[in-house]
Formats: structure tokens, sequence, C-alpha cells
């Protein structure tokens, strides 16, 4: 048998994830002679020996497990005559296409480190390996080397960097390694900053709320089981009735206030440990305070992943709210300063480190809808992984915005699209900013340096500004259309699809306010099949808090003079002043949108049924609305029903009218309120109500598809209406029934965190 020699290249994830001491190993393993390295470009081997095939085929198959091998490349080459098997300095080029790991969380062996005494990492609240620990939170620059990232200004001790240079040590070449000696420091700090011992444990118990730096910002944190402790934070927060999300110290607690099935906890405790909203036992007492998530029937549930966290979790309590530090509408807080001086009056206490933070990346959001994980929000644990494209190429570097709420970007680039993290909404000044700031260092992390921009329609969107401002070419892209095309472009489809697209607001063709759209296209156009009929909104975006008044201008439009005056007493917290200024309003069509969007619509029957008539955050009325509806299945069918099977023995649905208008459908609902408002003013229970009106919708959309002749499908369900796990899983359940394939989001929210990718494709195809 004669020697040969093969150059290799890896591209993906393969850096800081243990991938280099996993080559060196197999090297050994099999006489494999030659060299490894990092580069810009992902991982090269020189390899030399009688067993390459081997060798070649045990690197794809037994690669580490954060490793996510996308690209490789195998070229024959001389045999230089090398001795042995090294790991050699990383090159550093000037064009780059590396993959970086998202932040992972604490593996096993490390928190066994952490609890073991006779370990040097003992308590160490920054032990971490290449199986574990912050990554592109702490990245400045490629390739990915501890000189490019935050721990660059902690020197190594000797017993550190010992490990560092050991292939045969886990934390060989692990990045941010360090110990007590060398690494990053935390300290806990009082209010006026004085410093004291411990991390917060005892304060935590005494009731105290705690700021606490964790891998991609500051968390606001307190007992969770503290009723004066949670509501003084929702005060100091000004949180109004927006849920919190709560931190728990294992899946067995947390079952005790939950119900978890295996997917659910394969997602808790999965390397990116996300938040996953999780549906709460029915039992007569909590042992969470009551203000934890007001009005609904699910809870934000998350397991500790930072040694930080573990640490905290040495105190007697099981669950604490992990709620990010921000103030009300502004970016997540991530620096030391800022948090002292922004949070002061709000956190009793800081616990805080110096290990700087690059990119701020808050808690990813999942729930379960439909035996599917589904994202409410994106980041961390999951950015900056790419989506793939095998089957279209983005021919030149494309940048797109996203949209004015739940803010994402995207950078796309040949078969790879990188979204960014949850930006959150554009509406003020400094959100404005960090947007601008990640894009910027977004860009060399991913090496796409744009020269298109793709943005919404929406002429008073902040992005669309922004985009205008820049010298690049430019293309406006409807927000429907690009919710469609996401779908379509995370499953790599390209030929034209029907997308039934729920959300809140999205700029119209016609200048209304669109969001209950049946579009049939991809990326290269789209025509609207069918769509919600059009309702005044008053006071447009601005109306949406008050979604009472939603439902007044509705029912005064729709209902004939006879059948309004018996609506009177649902019109209590409507006062006659307010009464008299919409009556005006609708009249003389001053401030009335007409508006077709599904989120409206929930709204309106909301509090119609007296669930929400003031909204504190985004979402909050049809959330409410959700969990009453779910409520009549939970007193129905219990605790352990079968979803699929409780909806198809509860059909309750109303009337509604599918009309044609110029060639269009419109689903009208007229007949929908009058049959409701009768129910409400029947006395008929609220529960049963909401359920009635989720399954009405989730049949009108069926209806129409059917009529638009989807036959078996691919049908798209996308936008931020999708995120009602009700309203969903009985779209599925009767798309099942009618054999109608059904493409939803897999890898971004259905949201606006999902608007990037779809601009990105749709500008890729006309320009």
């Amino acid at each position: 048998m004669q020697k040969e020699a093969r150059l290799i290249h890896l591209n993906g994830i393969v850096q800081g994830v243990g991938f280099r001491p996993f080559v060196f190993k197999l090297a050994e393993k099999l006489g494999i002679y030659g060299w490894v390295n990092n580069s810009s470009h992902g991982v090269t081997i020189h390899a030399e020996g009688y067993h390459l095939d081997l060798f070649y085929n045990c690197l794809l198959k037994e690669a580490p497990p954060l490793a996510k091998i996308i690209t490789t490349r195998s070229v024959a080459i001389e045999v230089l005559n090398y001795e042995n098997f090294q790991i050699v300095e990383s090159d550093s080029e000037s064009e780059g296409h590396v993959l970086i790991s998202p932040d992972v969380a604490t593996c096993h062996e490390c928190l066994k480190d952490l609890t073991n005494s006779k370990s040097r990492f003992y308590q160490y609240p920054f032990t971490n390996c290449t199986n574990c620990g912050p990554r592109y939170t702490i990245i400045r620059d490629i390739p990915y080397d501890r000189v490019q990232t935050t721990m660059s200004k902690f020197p190594m001790c000797q017993s550190c960097e010992l490990d560092y240079t050991n292939p045969r040590d886990r934390r060989f070449h692990a990045q941010p390694v360090a110990c007590v000696d060398c690494g990053p420091k935390l300290q806990l700090l009082d209010a006026l900053g004085r410093k004291l011992p411990g991390v917060g444990k005892e304060q935590l118990a005494e009731g105290g709320i705690v700021a606490v730096k964790g891998l991609g910002g500051f968390h606001l944190v307190c007992d969770a089981s503290n009723p004066k402790a949670v509501q003084r934070l929702r005060q100091r927060k000004e949180r109004g009735k927006k849920p919190f999300a709560v931190m728990v110290r294992s899946v067995e607690k947390a079952r005790s206030e939950v119900t978890i099935n295996a997917m659910e906890e394969e997602l808790l405790k999965s390397s990116a440990a996300p938040i996953v909203i999780l549906e709460r036992r029915l039992k007569a007492e909590s042992s969470l305070a009551p203000d934890i998530a007001p009005g609904l029937n699910t809870l934000g549930m998350i397991l500790p992943y930072t040694p930080v966290h573990h640490l905290l979790f040495e105190g007697f309590y099981d669950f604490l709210v992990m709620t990010s530090a921000n103030l009300s509408g502004n970016p997540l807080i991530y620096t030391n300063e800022e948090a002292v001086e922004s949070l002061q009056g709000i956190a009793d206490y800081f616990l805080m480190h110096n290990r700087d933070i690059y990119h701020p990346c808050d808690d990813s959001v999942l729930q379960i809808i439909g035996d599917e994980p589904v994202f409410f929000r994106r980041a961390r644990g999951y950015v900056p992984m790419p989506i793939l494209m095998s089957d279209r190429k983005v021919k030149a570097p494309i940048l797109g915005v996203g949209g004015e709420l739940k803010n994402t970007f995207c950078l796309a680039l040949q078969e790879k699209a990188f979204a960014s993290q949850h930006i959150g909404d554009m509406e003020g000044y400094h959100n404005f900013q960090r947007f601008c700031q990640e894009l910027k260092s977004f860009q060399r992390v991913v090496n796409i340096e744009p020269s298109i921009i793709a943005y919404d329609k929406h002429p008073n969107y902040q992005l669309t500004r922004f985009a205008l401002d820049q010298p690049l070419r430019k293309y406006a892209v409807q927000h429907h259309h690009a919710h469609l095309v996401s779908v379509l472009g995370e499953w790599d489809r390209m030929e034209p699809t029907l997308g039934v697209i729920c959300d809140g607001t999205g700029y119209g063709e016609d200048r209304s306010i669109w969001g209950f759209e049946f579009l049939y296209g991809n990326s290269t156009g789209y025509k609207r099949m069918a769509h919600l009929e059009y309702l005044g909104l008053p006071g447009g975006d601005a109306g949406v808090k008050r979604p009472l008044r939603i439902a007044y201008a509705y029912l005064k439009t729709l209902l004939n003079e006879e059948d309004w005056e018996k609506t009177k007493p649902l019109w209590s917290q409507l006062s006659s002043v307010e009464q008299q200024v919409l009556d005006q309003q609708l009249e003389k069509g001053f401030q009335v949108f007409p508006t077709s969007s599904a989120g409206r619509l929930f709204d309106a029957v909301s509090a119609l049924l007296g669930v929400c008539t003031r909204v504190t955050y985004e979402g909050q009325a049809a959330m409410e609305l959700e969990s009453v509806a779910t409520s009549f299945l939970l007193q129905e069918g219990g605790k352990d029903r079968e979803p699929e099977q409780e909806q198809a023995n509860h059909e309750l649905v109303y009337s509604y009218e599918i009309r044609s208008e110029n060639g269009t459908l419109v689903l009208g609902v007229k007949p929908l309120f009058d049959e409701l408002v009768n129910d409400i003013l029947q006395g008929v229970s609220r529960e049963k109500i909401a359920y009635g009106f989720h399954q009405t919708i989730a049949q009108a959309i069926v209806d129409i598809a059917i009529q638009l002749g989807v036959e078996d499908g691919p049908m798209v369900l996308n936008g931020g209406v999708f995120q009602n796990k009700l309203l969903t899983e009985a779209v599925l359940h009767k798309c099942r029934i009618h054999n109608i394939k059904i493409l939803r989001s897999r890898s971004l929210p259905p949201g606006d965190g999902g608007l990037a990718f779809g601009q990105v494709l749709i500008a890729n195809e006309v320009l």
C-alpha cells in the first residue's frame, strides 16, 4: 500500500467546538501524520498516511457534538513525509467564510468541576470548555481565536495555558478558558456601589431584586415565589401585565407548575437552553407569585445555562424571575456602566463581572406548536447559525433590514443567509442605535458587506428611511410578500405557492393596513387572492392599546341600528365622551384607517368578551383571549386531553361570509359578530365563545384555501398570529382532514423576526 497525502478543507461551525483536538486524536489513532489549523475559511488539514479514506469518513461522521460541517473539499497533494501530527497556529486571511458557534449552555463536565471541591474550577463562575460557554457574544472578529474575543485582556495562568495547549484536554483552545487566578471576576454590589460578599443568594431569598450580568446582557432577578418582590419588580420596571420568564432549578421542579412533554423537555435541556413556553397546571394553589404571568395559562421557563446561574440556585428557592434588564421600550442593557446608571431605583443589588459582552443577545423563546418548535424570539443559542439554501444562490451580498417591530436583519451571500439576533422594536432612538451597532459588528462576524439593501414598503418606518439613505442598490418589499417568501426560502422551494399570512400590521399595496391575506406567489412576485374584509381602525396603530375602541368601531360599522342598540351594555368601560368621539370619527372618516388585520380582529373579540380592554404589551389582547379559549378545552377535556381529539369533539363554529369582490375573495365577519354578540348578551361563557371564535377563524382559513384550489397543498402559514398555539393547531388539524400539506417557519419566528430573510430572497430574485 502506497502512502498518500491530501489537503482537506472543512467549512461550517468547526472553530471553538473542539474540532482540532478531535482531528488530532483521530490522526493519532489511525497513524496519520501532518497538521490541522484554523483559518478564516474554516479548518484545513494536511493528512499523510495509509488510511486516508477512513480518516476522511471519520472526520465527517464522528465530529464533536457542537460542530456542524457545511462544505468539504479533499484534494490529493504531494507527500511531504511529516514525522508526527500537529495542531498549528491559526492563519488569518483577508477573505473568510468561517461560521461562529452560538453561545452554549454549561456542559455536564464543567458542572462537575463547579461542584467538585478538589477541582481548581470549584465554584468558579466562568468555567467552560470546548463543549460549552460563550462564543458569539464575545467575538469581535474572525478567525475565532482568543485575541479576537473580549477574553484577550485576560492572560492565561500557567495551569490554564497547559490545558489550552494540550490536545488531549477538553479545554484545548477553548478561547474563554480561565480560572480564578487569571480569569474574569464576579462582584456583588449594593445600590450605593459598596462591595458585598457572595453572589446574591441571601439577598434574593430576602426579597431583593438583583441585576445579574449574564452571557448576552443583564437580567433582573428576584425570587419568583415572593409575591411582594415580583410585584415590586413589575412596578419598578413599568412592565404592565407582560409575563415574566422564570428560571427553574430543574425539569423535575418545573413539573410542579407546568406540564412538560418529551419534546419540550428536550428543548429545555438542549445546548441552546431557550425559554420554552409551557402550559400551566390546573391546581388550586401555585408556589409562584400571581403577578408572574397575569391573564395567561402559559409560563415561559428556562433552565440555568451558565455557572453563575447554577451558583445562584444554591439558594433556598426553586424559581427565579429572569427578565431582560432594559427600561420600557429601550434595548437590552449589557455594560456594567449602563447597568449601574440605568437600573438605579430598579435593582437593589448588582452582580457584575469584568468580561465584556461584544454582541448583546437576549434569551431565545420557543413553544411547541403542532409537534414542532416555533420561535417567538431567536437569539442566544441559535445566532449566528445560518439558513442554508441548496437550490438557490444569493448572487450579490444583500442586506434585508427587516421590520419595525421585533426587528432582526439578515445578511446573505451565495448559499448562506445569516439572520441577526432579536434587536427589538425600532420606535425609539436607542433601539435604532443598537440596530446600527449590531449591523456593523455582525458584518465582520459573517464576513458579508452588502451591495444591495431590501426594506419594507411602509414609508414611515425608521428602517425604510435608513435604507433610502444608504449608498446601495435598493429594493422595497411588501410586508406580507416577505412573510410568504421567508417560509419558502427556509424550505428551499421556489415554485409559486399559496400562503396564508395573518399578523397585526403590514403596509398594503393599496395603502391600507393589511394583515389577513391569502397570497399566491414566490420570490419573483405575488397576487393577493383573498383577504379579511376592510374594517375601520380608529387611530391606526396608536389605537391598538385600546381594543374596546376597535370593537366599538367594528360593530358600529357592521351592525344595523336595531342590532347596534342591543350592544349598549358592552360599552360600559367607554365613557360617553369616548363614544361621541368615536361616532364622529366614524361618521367623518377622520383618523380611521381601513384594515384587514387578523391581529386587530382578535383584539376586538378579546375586548368584547371583557378579557383585555387595555393593552400594556404587544399581543396582550390576543394572548389572553387564547388563554381563555384554551381554558374551555381544559374544563371540557381535562389536563391530559389529546388536543386534536378535543378539537374534533368541540367544533363550535360561528357563521361567516365568503364573497367575491373584483375577482378577489373577501372574508365577511358580520355573521360572526351577529352570533358572537348574541351569545355574549345571552350569557354564554366567555371561554366557550373565545374557543368558538378560534375554531371559526381556523375553519374560514381552510374554506377559503379550498375555494382557491389549494387541493393537497403545500400551503404556507406565516405571520405573528400563527404564534397562537390554539389557532395554529386547529388549522393544522382541519388541513389534515382535507389532506392539505402545510409549510411553516422552522428556523425563524413566524412574526416579523423572519421578515428580513424574505426581503433578501425577493431582492435577490428581482435585482
